[in-house]
């Protein structure tokens, strides 16, 4: 399953829409918010037996820094604190090339921190290579 979390709607249908052109099979989920993401994580989590839960590994989350109340920053902290969700990947988009911001996010247990793309065509590419390092990493079971 891939999560998309970020709070401006049109991005998130980009990176929707980017996913998609890939036909890749695998389930998108999107969410507007850190506290969404969290919620969701802790729902499967509740539901999901303790066996399945390792199935967890194969998920990736997409999230953007920026985003009111809980901030890009502060999910990725609360995710890799949590026993089950930190062997979660995550990606985070941040709007700035600032090399403390990208230290800090590899320092909080980001898979990778990226600029975020401006255009379609970059927003493909983009997520063209993040799938295909996410299924080139992801435990076969």
């Amino acid at each position: 399953m891939i999560l998309l979390v970020d709070d401006d709607e049109e991005d998130r249908m980009l990176m929707r829409m980017a996913l998609e052109s890939m036909r890749m099979g695998a389930p998108i989920q999107e969410l507007d918010s850190g506290e969404r993401l969290l919620a969701f994580l802790e729902q499967e989590t509740a539901r999901q037996s303790e066996q399945a839960l390792t199935g967890l590994n194969r998920w990736i989350v997409i999230l953007d820094k920026y985003m009111p109340g809980l901030s890009g920053f502060d999910t990725l902290r609360r995710m890799k604190e949590h026993p089950v969700w930190n062997r979660i990947p995550v990606v985070l988009f941040v709007n700035t090339q600032n090399q403390d911001e990208m230290e800090l996010c590899v320092d909080l247990g980001a898979a990778v921190c990226i600029s975020k793309p401006l255009h379609f065509e970059e927003i493909k590419e983009l997520m063209r290579t993040v799938y295909q390092h996410w299924l080139d990493n992801v435990p076969v079971s």
